[in-house]
């Protein structure tokens, strides 16, 4: 990880919205109705491009598929440059396994993101260590309108500690685009994400923060394009910048 400052986090957040309207084009709100969300059902699936944000580098292709429908939503994720590395879910995981999911649900295989209710996460592997919150938090707004907002405190665990960590987000719907991306054009509510958390090796990492840029497509139920950045202080106090991707949607179903 390369060292940086608050301004070269502030610039490069700057950065991702100025891009955002280089590569989509704002329109006022849908006529009519609000565009509602399609539901989740067994078996769709979404293919994402991850790119590396500074160099432009492809370093993988994922695909998140829907396959349990029950009380919960179950979203299996892989990679196809990768191979999947089955997950052990620690004592932790009990509480929501039983709350979320069937009695009969496997608990190994790859990545699993979790919604209850939909739209709402419990469990998301897409950072880099799987997290479980103590409270669902949304995945996207709420309400489908440019001003909607929330903020979320909250605590998650991951499998790496039985230890409670803060979680705080504050997610700001801005406008809606019409976004091209390899799957094809979008119109997508374009959104915004700030995270302030603790890690769970909190002396060597201190004052994290992430910045989210997503662009939300009611039609497909997912995202078609994220972009992702973030922040923390290690010992001694230098400031360093997490790994940064964009992912583009390349294919659904």
């Amino acid at each position: 990880m390369a060292k940086s400052t608050r301004r070269d986090f502030l610039y490069l957040a700057a950065a991702a919205s100025v891009g955002c309207v280089a590569r989509g084009a704002d329109t006022p709100t849908p006529r009519g109705a609000v565009p509602a969300v399609r539901p989740p059902a067994v078996g769709q699936s979404w293919r994402y491009a991850k790119h590396d944000y500074i160099t432009g580098q492809l370093v993988d292709t994922q695909i998140d598929r829907v396959s349990k429908i029950g009380p919960s939503v179950e979203i299996e994720s892989r990679s196809e440059t990768a191979e999947d590395r089955p997950i052990s879910y620690p004592s932790w995981g009990e509480g929501w396994w039983k709350k979320y999911m069937p009695a009969d649900a496997a608990r190994a295989g790859g990545p699993v993101e979790i919604h209850s209710p939909w739209g709402k996460v419990v469990v998301d592997p897409h950072w880099s260590e799987m997290q479980s919150f103590k409270e669902a938090i949304p995945i996207w707004p709420s309400e489908l309108r440019p001003g909607w907002s929330t903020v979320v405190s909250t605590h998650y665990k991951n499998p790496g500690s039985d230890e409670a960590m803060p979680w705080q987000l504050t997610m700001d719907a801005r406008n809606w685009e019409s976004v091209t991306v390899p799957a094809g054009r979008f119109m997508a509510l374009r959104y915004f994400n700030f995270i302030d958390f603790r890690f769970s090796i909190f002396a060597e990492r201190t004052a994290a923060q992430r910045i989210e840029h997503l662009w939300f497509a009611p039609e497909i139920g997912r995202w078609v394009k994220r972009e992702s950045m973030g922040t923390f202080h290690e010992q001694l106090h230098a400031e360093v910048t997490e790994s940064s991707y964009r992912w583009e949607l390349l294919s659904w179903t």
